[in-house]
């Protein structure tokens, strides 16, 4: 088992570092459902697949969750969700809880006080501009599989 999750991540991997930025990228539904049910759940219920190039700029990220996250709070990146299955109660705004950098313009910490709740469900759209903390609450269900744009904003 341990063998095909790391030829799925270093087929993706490779795909990934061999895209050029004039290039087309396609990734059809089904295969990237495949794709993202053969990976592994980290810590916090997640896999992911990078659909493009990951920068400073921007990344396409296909995700996969089955349990809540870590509040999180970009100080330079606007996030564009896109759910294409399942749902969550999604929290935008208020104060990030125990909030600490876990890497340089990237806060992370327990949960949110305050701030607005939302019920993400299939078809559903959210921005979060740059410096807005957020956090998936809740799921809905036994999962949310969405689609995360990230672009740099500030």
């Amino acid at each position: 088992m341990k063998n095909s999750i790391a030829f799925v991540l270093l087929s993706l991997t490779t795909s990934l570092f061999a895209q050029e930025a004039n290039k087309v990228v396609y990734f059809s539904a089904k295969q990237m459902d495949v794709d993202l049910h053969k990976l592994a759940l980290n810590n916090i219920g997640e896999s992911e697949i990078n659909l493009i190039e990951r920068t400073p700029e921007h990344a396409a990220i296909l995700l996969r969750r089955t349990a809540s996250g870590k509040a999180e709070v970009h100080e330079h990146q606007a996030d564009v969700w896109y759910v294409i299955d399942g749902g969550c109660e999604f929290v935008t705004g208020g104060t990030v809880e125990s909030g600490a950098p876990e890497s340089p313009g990237e806060i992370r910490g327990t949960s949110i006080s305050g701030g607005d709740a939302h019920h993400l469900a299939k078809g559903d759209f959210i921005r979060v501009p740059a410096g807005v903390p957020h956090w998936v609450k809740k799921i809905q269900g036994k999962e949310i599989v969405y689609i995360v744009v990230k672009y740099e904003e500030k």
